[in-house]
């Protein structure tokens, strides 16, 4: 349980730290882009509809659900939280800054954080923002104890929260938080824990609160129906500034031909992942097509607790058999790059010694299993999502890769699964009742957080921890990622991480298909996107010529 100490004024040491650094240039990957960027940010006003690759609408919750899909549209929209990803370039990887918190300050014990807050801010419902509203945020996700203590929630915001000791309201406007050890992650892992109205949740309960959700954020709310859609309107007093739209609204396609067909016929005028072979067509028809690489991987989490996958030699035969190039290249119509790692060539975590590790040899890939006592072939059950946030394109790369592994001997059966299944088996893991008979897992791992690559970590093992669903365990990984914990150096830091990754890399807990480009088409009227080296988006300077 979380320890709250008394409000009390305290006296710190320390400098005010951003500890997510940019890259200082990636390759542009926008093609198409003739309207979106140039002379386009001056204008306001018109509806966005996004169609989103959810198979729902997330629900409005702090943090919502539907994967990233639902942090990126609905929690960015209705709410703040102390810090925020800066979305505002489109050629670096997105540092921290200020949200709900102006400034904070770390002191010399590297554990105790203290957070500034923005005055004079204002909930959607009227109820004015302070310190004890961010008290009852995280009281929400981390006090068992308290009235509207959320188990789902806390679940969900588990990786972001693990290191937190305890928190307290130290004035109106000064929030305190100390960490179990020194750890520099802190200010990254804030974006997604978003604060809610106080008013609100205690006015409807948590259960009835999503359809009257309330933030601080630059949309409100204005009708939400499960299955449906959301639509929300500009907050016209946002501290951050109004957004430039009127009214944004979202709808879930979980088909990729669907939201192909929502966009020709002009129902949406955004459209997340549609079919690749579309973009030919979309291009020619005046849709603009952006594309942009961003740390998110299609992986396949393996159960190396039992056999075949407690041999490294039948992990690693699996990834050299992957034709990653045919995938991206034929398959997808260029909308990804082939992957050997977790993060893609030019990121910080990426390891160059790794490089095109895992590139096709299916000679590698029957030597290695006969090595390891499968020479004549095995069976293995890999389960898949049918759609949901952030999968790209999971039933035709499945029936490719069954392909792929066919060829060596290896009979793949696919099982198709609900998206939510399929996260509650990360959460879970495949050594627990949701992961029996499966072997393995297709899922989209986002790594835009240091804290992220702690699912590799032996204390991230469920039930202890969350969320190592390979149950993986390296001391030499656990020790490395440690050290970047501690470290407030942040080209130390980036260095560790990246050994971690190597080592990882090698011993193959999961299989790594291919970087996502994060592939989206906007109409031709969707003015003052600009596409960052994220997920996330910033929709406040986007607005709609009509």
């Amino acid at each position: 349980m979380i320890r709250k100490k008394s409000i009390q004024q305290i006296a710190f040491a320390g400098c005010s730290i951003a500890l997510v650094s940019g890259l200082a240039f990636l390759s542009d990957s926008t093609s198409n882009l003739k309207s979106v960027f140039a002379d386009t940010h001056t204008g306001s006003g018109g509806t966005l509809i996004v169609g989103m690759s959810a198979r729902n609408v997330p629900i409005p919750e702090t943090p919502p659900n539907e994967g990233s899909e639902g942090y990126r549209f609905v929690g960015n929209s209705i709410y703040d939280a102390l810090t925020h990803f800066d979305l505002s370039s489109p050629d670096e990887l997105p540092t921290i800054i200020g949200g709900l918190a102006e400034s904070w300050e770390v002191a010399e014990d590297k554990i105790t954080w203290t957070f500034n807050l923005r005055e004079g801010v204002e909930f959607h419902d009227g109820t004015p923002f302070n310190s004890e509203a961010v008290v009852f945020a995280f009281d929400r996700i981390l006090d068992r104890e308290f009235e509207f203590f959320d188990q789902r929630l806390s679940s969900l915001i588990n990786t972001q929260t693990q290191e937190i000791e305890s928190y307290q309201a130290v004035d109106e406007y000064t929030f305190e938080i100390t960490t179990k050890t020194p750890y520099s992650f802190l200010p990254s892992d804030l974006p997604q824990i978003y604060i809610p109205s106080p008013t609100a949740v205690k006015t409807y309960g948590n259960e009835e609160y999503r359809n009257h959700a309330s933030g601080t954020g630059p949309f409100r709310m204005v009708e939400y129906v499960d299955g449906g859609f959301m639509e929300l309107e500009a907050n016209e007093d946002y501290w951050g500034g109004r957004p430039k739209l009127d009214r944004l609204i979202l709808r879930p396609f979980g088909d990729s031909s669907t939201r192909l067909s929502a966009l020709l016929s002009g129902d949406i005028n955004w459209a997340e992942v549609p079919a690749p072979d579309s973009l030919d067509l979309l291009s020619s028809q005046g849709f603009n097509i952006s594309m942009r690489s961003y740390p998110h991987t299609i992986v396949i989490p393996l159960n190396t607790t039992r056999a075949p996958f407690d041999d490294v030699r039948v992990r690693q035969a699996l990834q050299f058999a992957i034709d990653r190039v045919s995938m991206c290249e034929a398959l997808l119509n260029n909308v990804c790059d082939p992957a050997s790692q977790f993060l893609f060539e030019g990121h910080f975590w990426h390891d160059p010694d790794v490089e095109n590790k895992y590139e096709l040899n299916l000679d590698k890939a029957r030597e290695l299993l006969a090595e390891a006592g499968y020479a004549d072939g095995l069976d293995i059950r890999i389960a898949y999502p049918t759609g949901g946030s952030g999968n790209m394109y999971p039933g035709p790369m499945m029936e490719m890769m069954q392909s792929n592994f066919a060829d060596i001997g290896v009979n793949m059966e696919i099982v198709p699964m609900e998206w939510n299944n399929i996260t509650a088996l990360n959460r879970a893991s495949l050594v627990s009742p949701e992961g029996d008979g499966f072997d393995g897992f297709y899922i989209s791992w986002g790594m835009d957080l240091p804290s992220r690559l702690s699912r590799f970590n032996t204390d991230r093992i469920p039930p202890e921890g969350c969320c190592n669903p390979m149950h993986y365990s390296n001391p030499e990984v656990d020790a490395l990622y440690q050290k970047a914990m501690e470290s407030f150096d942040i080209d130390e830091r980036d260095q560790y991480l990246r050994e971690a990754m190597g080592i990882m890399a090698d011993e193959s807990p999961l299989l790594f298909v291919v970087h996502d480009r994060n592939l989206r088409v906007l109409a031709d009227n969707v003015k003052g996107f600009v596409h960052p080296s994220h997920w996330w988006a910033d929709l406040t300077s986007i607005w709609v010529e009509e």
